[in-house]
């Protein structure tokens, strides 16, 4: 069955912006179970009456997939105080698109909006998954979490009475389900691209907040250096860099390295995501005059300040350009049936080009980092890169989150609204 531990009224929006959801590591495992624990003495959330352990779930864990039932956990300073499972709801194909959630939050971090930020996430990347329906199985008894469901569109699809016994009281189950929007649907475009959506919102509050706890961690000081030494974007592009090469489900393609600032802050975030993930460079190479970062031979820089970093074995250098046939085959072939979840763009101005020859590979909710978004309207290439980035916000294809930096787009590939 669902378990669910739900928020009241009293939702904490500073406290919202702060969470960090990302997909579960076998790393996590104790910290999920110690959570799952919690609420077995409570008879309120979950049907099973003794703890379980590590060892008993590690099975269900490995059953996860990300295709179209992943494994989240929401953290708040670096700590796990929260979760949420999809799960298939029956197993006949017919049920394929139907899937069951569970929620459960840590008892010092409920009534803060944790378990609804989990639920819209859930609700809102649902059609991405392949996810039409969301059925959600709460005790009768269980009032806060029945309001927190209602709250979210949810409705009562099924009653089961008296089926479950618990310390000799028996209890009712109830079934809340509510169907999800379908994949062709659009969102609503208010201004220069914004969807004005509360989860779009939030989310653009939570990278902000992102921002500013790296700023009291030491990948901090370490990217600052990275920023200088081998980089032309700002320090907290570096940092989005990092942070989205570390949460992301898909694979990561950067095309521009020029001498491997951002290939190195994407590989370091690789690392400590504690995950395997494919990590291609695209650098044609050349020579490049510049009062900071001049260089003769950028392929040659290139290599050789991937490899100072101790990251050259964890990418993958294309040294070709990035619209050539052959160079889109050999990214095909890299990834294999694999997905981009990361996509860094600083190369020329062409990024609508850019997008195209990858577009099939990116996943429905890809990270974009699009460079030269900014600046003067008399540079050609900032002229030519805006043009193509506000192009595709108006087709429904991007969902900007934001500006960063001297002159850098953040926001997200939207395939499944895409009328481009």
């Amino acid at each position: 069955m669902t378990a669910v531990i739900s928020d009241d009224r009293r939702l904490q929006t500073a406290a919202a912006a702060g969470f960090t959801i990302r997909d579960a590591l076998e790393s996590d495992l104790p910290i999920v179970i110690d959570i799952y624990n919690a609420t077995v003495p409570t008879r309120m959330v979950t049907a099973e009456l003794e703890p379980t352990t590590v060892e008993a779930r590690l099975p269900w864990f490995r059953e996860h997939s990300s295709d179209q039932h992943p494994f989240w956990v929401v953290e708040s300073d670096g700590r796990v105080i929260g979760w949420l499972d999809f799960k298939k709801f029956l197993p006949r194909c017919a049920y394929r698109g139907t899937a069951e959630i569970s929620v459960y939050v840590d008892d010092r971090f409920r009534r803060q909006g944790v378990a609804r930020r989990l639920l819209e996430e859930a609700i809102a990347r649902a059609p991405s998954l392949g996810i039409t329906a969301l059925v959600g199985l709460i005790f009768a008894h269980n009032a806060p979490s029945l309001k927190l469901f209602e709250r979210l569109g949810f409705d009562r699809w099924g009653l089961l009475p008296r089926i479950a016994r618990l310390d000799g009281v028996e209890r009712d189950l109830i079934v809340m389900g509510r169907h999800c929007p379908a994949r062709a649907t659009r969102p609503a475009l208010h201004g220069p691209g914004f969807a004005g959506s509360d989860s779009q919102l939030n989310e653009c509050l939570n990278l902000m907040h992102t921002l500013m706890q790296y700023r009291q961690e030491p990948i901090h000081a370490q990217l600052l250096k990275i920023r200088d030494k081998y980089s032309m974007l700002h320090l907290d592009v570096l940092i989005l860099i990092y942070h989205f090469a570390k949460i992301c489900s898909g694979q990561i393609l950067e095309i521009g390295a020029f001498v491997g600032g951002a290939t190195i802050a994407a590989a370091l975030g690789v690392r400590d995501s504690g995950k395997r993930k494919t990590l291609l460079a695209i650098e044609p190479g050349g020579s490049l005059k510049h009062k900071r970062l001049s260089t003769r031979n950028i392929s040659r820089d290139l290599e050789r300040n991937l490899a100072r970093q101790g990251v050259l074995e964890m990418v993958t250098v294309i040294k070709r350009h990035s619209f050539k046939p052959e160079t889109i085959s050999a990214v095909q072939q890299a990834l294999g049936p694999d997905e981009i979840g990361l996509l860094i763009l600083d190369a020329d101005a062409a990024k609508r080009r850019d997008i195209q020859c990858y577009g099939e590979k990116l996943a429905d909710g890809c990270w974009m980092i699009i460079d030269d978004y900014y600046g003067s309207d008399l540079n050609t290439k900032i002229a030519a890169s805006r043009a193509d980035v506000d192009e595709l916000v108006a087709a429904g294809c991007l969902q900007p989150l934001g500006f960063y930096g001297w002159s850098t787009w953040v926001g997200r590939w939207r395939r499944n609204y895409c009328s481009c």
